[in-house]
């Protein structure tokens, strides 16, 4: 009867554990999905890309960038491309890619926009901050878009464009700064190297394509923003 007795009580108390388990469990779930947020951004933005493989990637970058193009590389569904330049309207992207049409330099145009996402538990309630973050950093990008084309015509100086983009560089130090909330821990690796980007620009003599680079590799994190939360 001893015997019965205590197994009958290491039952009741594994039990009980299992219960507690099962109750803590629930509990998180439910947290979880009631700590929810959808994220939805406005950004959009129009790449002016040329296709390229493995074997031609380099030469395709070195040719771009010495043109006055971005050069920046991206892959996206298994398909490698360079980036010639981001603009912010269709109509902008298409003028520029038939000028290059006539110089018989095949290109496309791709259009970027951050996907919505969500967010669960704590980190919903960086919602906001997340949203105010994408702005900064497209306000930055655009920042960097019109030093290049006042560079390009002659209508800054390499002072005003280096003050530019010391701004950029301040403002992109701010925003990861002052995202201590754990879930920014990526996007403060994208803001991070964008930062580090804008002060070696700032270093040497500022080129137009230097600048169109920093922009792109921007856009590209607002527009993959999704991935990094």
């Amino acid at each position: 009867m001893n015997i019965f007795h205590g197994s009958k009580k290491h039952f009741i108390v594994v039990l009980a554990v299992f219960t507690a388990i099962v109750c803590a469990f629930v509990g998180i779930v439910w947290w979880c999905g009631r700590a929810y947020a959808r994220v939805t951004l406005t950004q959009k933005y129009w790449f002016l890309v040329r296709d390229c493989e493995d074997s031609t990637a380099t030469a395709i970058i070195g040719n771009t960038y010495l043109s006055g193009g971005a050069g920046y590389l991206i892959e996206t569904g298994g398909r490698q491309s360079v980036v010639i330049a981001c603009y912010y309207s269709e109509v902008s992207a298409r003028s520029v890619q038939r000028t290059m049409d006539e110089k018989g330099i095949e290109t496309r145009i791709e259009t970027y926009r951050p996907r919505d996402f969500t967010l669960n538990g704590n980190s919903s309630e960086c919602k906001d901050k997340i949203i105010a973050n994408a702005d900064t950093a497209d306000t930055c990008a655009k920042i960097l878009y019109d030093t290049a084309n006042g560079l390009e015509r002659t209508q800054i100086s390499q002072e005003e464009a280096r003050a530019a983009v010391r701004g950029v560089v301040s403002s992109l130090k701010g925003l990861y700064e002052g995202n201590e909330e754990v879930c920014f821990a990526q996007w403060n690796t994208a803001l991070l190297r964008a930062e580090r980007r804008g002060k070696e620009i700032t270093s040497g003599i500022i080129f137009a394509k230097d600048l169109r680079y920093l922009q792109v590799q921007l856009c590209f994190s607002i527009s993959n923003i999704g991935d990094y939360f």
